[in-house]
């Protein structure tokens, strides 16, 4: 691609990101995307992706490689013997380090928000993320747990997928009109703290987990 063309469909996304978050994936046309974005052509999502769906998926692939590679340099600096803390560490700092690294206003968390209510969204998120993530990352945690089911881990990280996203789109919905003070920093450290006690809580009943399909949003 041309750098102009680089520049265009950068632009979309940015649209896309932005309209999705504040109206809801369902609510916004192509060609209202289109329009935001400053295109003259209203077939351009057709030809930078495709189409809405891959749209979709540009979407909730960006960033996504960059986070990854953070996780890695952040598992591979771990000690021989973790802890949960440092273990929840690994996946939720990096999602933290973008939000705050993002210009402002920013979208992203509030579009990860809307992911879950379409179900099609749903289906794009775990063809591009992958299914395996989330459990290859319970084994791992579950390694430095004693007395957790994975059963219960799965149901907990399920709780926590939603409570993160939820908690992330609030934040920055309130950063973006500079009506709370707090840094993308401090929401991280409570939230790695929340996510870690909750992932290493007591276990009262192995059986009664929440069993949902995993949306790996994190």
């Amino acid at each position: 691609m041309t750098i102009q063309s680089d520049r265009a469909r950068d632009a979309l996304l940015d649209a896309a990101e932005e309209l999705f978050a504040r109206n809801g994936i369902d609510a916004v046309s192509n060609r209202r995307i289109v329009e935001h974005a400053g295109a003259a052509n209203h077939s351009a999502i057709a030809y930078h992706f495709g189409g809405r769906e891959g749209l979709l998926r540009a979407l909730v692939e960006r960033h996504h490689d960059e986070m990854a590679r953070r996780r890695r340099e952040l598992t591979e600096q771990l000690g021989e013997t973790p802890n949960i803390h440092e273990l929840v560490t690994t996946r939720l700092r990096p999602l933290i380090e973008l939000l705050d690294s993002l210009p402002k206003p920013s979208w992203r968390a509030q579009f990860m928000s809307q992911i879950s209510a379409v179900p099609s969204a749903v289906e794009v998120a775990k063809e591009v993320i992958g299914d395996a993530d989330l459990p290859d990352d319970l084994r791992f945690i579950n390694g430095a747990v004693d007395g957790i089911p994975e059963g219960v881990l799965r149901g907990r990280a399920y709780l926590l997928g939603s409570m993160v996203v939820g908690v992330c789109a609030d934040q920055e919905a309130k950063m973006n009109e500079d009506a709370n003070k707090g840094s993308w920093e401090q929401v991280g450290r409570f939230l790695i703290d929340a996510a870690a006690g909750m992932l290493g809580a007591p276990v009262t009943d192995p059986d009664g987990a929440v069993r949902y399909p995993s949306v790996p949003l994190l």
